[in-house]
């Protein structure tokens, strides 16, 4: 009967649930061949959630290793895309980010041509940039190679002093102050090279595009003195 009355008393009690775990959501980091089998809106899903999770690794030792994670996984893509839509890149942002990811990991001059080439076939960064894509790809290269100059690091000088052609040839573009620093720096290495000449004329436009804070007019002066070209005719 005492049995009978506990398992009563037993059945009677609220039973206690444990709270349910709310599942994280898993973020791959594994390279996927398969993403060229996907839908492309999912696709694009996928990199907004990686996006969205790297976000989360601001400042975390994690952000780089994540990075060359990413790098493992979208390089399948990229090169299909690279194939698939050649010359005709504008809106794949999964290439921008990829490219981006190098940027930041120290890899520029290893994927610097490429990166170029893709800018070339209308490569644009994301629509929610306020810079466009070659301005955006300049700073780049203008950052990384003034960091490794004040640092007195080797890195190949050529690439920017390719990208001042191209902004002089006008088969690239962008605003007035990054070409004034462009201008500024690579006349510095002609200078120092003893090219005088095409030092003296980027030290000129570097003074037109900016005659208060161009910061070579000395400079400048000088190399008219020593050209001969403040000499009337």
């Amino acid at each position: 009967m005492l049995s009978i009355l506990m398992k009563r008393k037993h059945l009677s009690q609220p039973v206690t649930r444990l709270p349910e775990q709310v599942e994280q959501p898993q973020v791959s980091s594994t390279a996927r061949p398969a993403f060229a089998d996907k839908p492309w809106e999912e696709t694009q899903a996928i990199l907004k959630q990686d996006l969205s999770y790297l976000k989360t690794l601001s400042g975390s030792k994690e952000k780089a290793p994540y990075k060359e994670e990413l790098v493992k996984k979208y390089r399948p893509l990229v090169e299909k895309l690279l194939t698939t839509h050649k010359g005709n890149y504008g809106n794949l942002d999964v290439m921008w980010w990829f490219y981006l990811w190098h940027v930041d990991l120290g890899k520029l001059e290893e994927v610097h041509d490429d990166f170029r080439a893709a800018i070339d076939g209308g490569l644009e960064s994301p629509t929610s940039w306020k810079m466009n894509g070659q301005t955006a790809f300049l700073g780049y290269l203008f950052k990384h190679s003034l960091d490794a100059h004040k640092a007195s690091t080797k890195f190949n000088h050529q690439l920017l002093m390719d990208a001042v052609k191209d902004l002089l040839s006008g088969n690239l573009a962008t605003n007035a102050p990054l070409k004034v620093k462009m201008f500024r720096l690579v006349g510095d290495w002609y200078l120092e090279a003893g090219e005088k000449e095409q030092a003296h004329n980027l030290f000129k436009l570097v003074m037109k595009l900016d005659p208060n804070g161009g910061g070579r007019k000395t400079k400048l002066n000088d190399l008219k003195q020593e050209l001969g070209y403040d000499q009337p005719n």
